[in-house]
């Protein structure tokens, strides 16, 4: 009979800690469900500021190729002047001409720089992640 005492006992115990398992697993997955919310709200936002630098990237893109036609136009002109210049606007021309080699060339500075902070941004997301 001792015997039997004791399995209800053990069976007893083993009901009891069965519930507390039970009921942790039932935490640890509330807490699973809320980190999953957590870094899919985070995944979302990352995938919006990605989308947001691909704009920004084709935009700076495309004016950089408005500016870059805008420059060559003006070259042209430039260029155009050239065949009437005296003395005088022959040095005006030769300023304009050097000016416009400083435009391109800070363009240039300037795009070169504005993709390496788009690419420290996008290699900052990736580590985040």
């Amino acid at each position: 009979m001792a015997t039997r005492y004791g399995f209800k006992k053990f069976r007893s115990l083993v009901a009891t800690d069965l519930d507390t398992l039970r009921a942790e697993f039932a935490q640890m997955r509330v807490d699973l469900d809320a980190t999953r919310k957590q870094l899919d709200g985070m995944i979302a936002v990352n995938e919006k500021v990605v989308a947001d630098l691909r704009v920004i990237d084709d935009r700076l893109v495309h004016m950089g190729r408005e500016f870059a036609n805008q420059i060559h136009e003006l070259s042209m002109g430039i260029d155009g002047l050239e065949k009437y210049a005296d003395s005088i606007s022959a040095e005006t021309v030769a300023e304009l001409h050097g000016a416009q080699a400083r435009l391109a060339a800070e363009q240039v500075r300037y795009e070169i720089a504005f993709r390496q902070d788009l690419a420290e941004i996008a290699d900052q997301l990736r580590r985040a992640r």
